[in-house]
């Protein structure tokens, strides 16, 4: 795949404001997330492959931002695993297949399933668990919003352990598993956004139940099966007519 521009990314409209250091301080911080996100999801959607080249200045011009956002962006996908620099400096995706899907899954599994056993160990408030899943009820529809929501939901779960450095482990890995979930919920809410709505409910009401009950086992399994389909969405993305 050529350097040039990426097909799919969507071009930000200018916009005007004040000027100056501190306005160009903001603009950068302000939109090295929004960069991030497009090239993020544009990696793990696969319409950039691995090995493609990511140009600082071509990405700033196709984008319309200045090069501080995309060299920022490239820097928290580097972290994130989903694209390298090589020693000549250029930067590279690294990609998201398949197996990548399976490892971060697996891995998100562990850090959910370890919160909730240790959270209901030690008698952990299922308040919190029970207000976020509230919050995905309240929103009554399958909005983009709902992601936001849903991600929310895993980290109260994650939150029931108590533990600082089982969060941060959990949270380094949040932006890619925010776009998986993007990918699968856009393509069957488009296709039948009530149906997507209430699987969503369905999904998570049992194991809120599960929580509140102190049942691990229970929680635990509801969990396993709650990725499975998770996983099963974002595959159907290459399926779906």
């Amino acid at each position: 795949m050529s350097d040039g521009p990426i097909p799919g990314l969507e071009r930000r409209a200018g916009s005007g404001g004040p000027t100056g250091q501190h306005a160009t301080k903001l603009d950068r911080s302000m939109h090295t997330g929004w960069v991030a996100g497009l090239l993020r999801e544009a990696i793990v959607e696969g319409r950039l492959a691995p090995g493609a080249g990511l140009v600082e200045l071509r990405l700033a011009e196709q984008l319309e931002v200045s090069r501080g956002p995309v060299r920022n962006a490239l820097g928290v996908l580097e972290g994130e695993g989903l694209v390298r620099t090589l020693r000549n400096g250029r930067t590279v995706v690294v990609g998201f297949g398949p197996g990548d899907l399976d490892d971060l899954t697996s891995v998100r599994l562990e850090l959910e399933t370890g919160a909730i056993e240790r959270g209901i160990r030690l008698a952990a408030d299922p308040r919190p668990v029970q207000a976020a899943f509230a919050a995905i009820e309240d929103e009554g529809a399958s909005t983009r919003r709902l992601v936001d929501l849903d991600l929310a939901f895993h980290r109260s779960l994650v939150e029931l352990a108590g533990s600082r450095f089982l969060l941060q482990a959990w949270l380094a890995l949040a932006p890619v598993i925010h776009t998986v979930i993007t990918i699968g919920n856009r393509r069957l809410g488009e296709r039948d956004p009530e149906r997507n709505f209430a699987r969503i409910l369905a999904a998570h009401r049992p194991l809120v139940e599960a929580i509140a009950a102190a049942d691990a086992p229970r929680a635990v399994a509801l969990l396993a099966t709650q990725f499975e389909v998770t996983t099963s969405m974002f595959a159907a993305r290459e399926s779906a007519p």
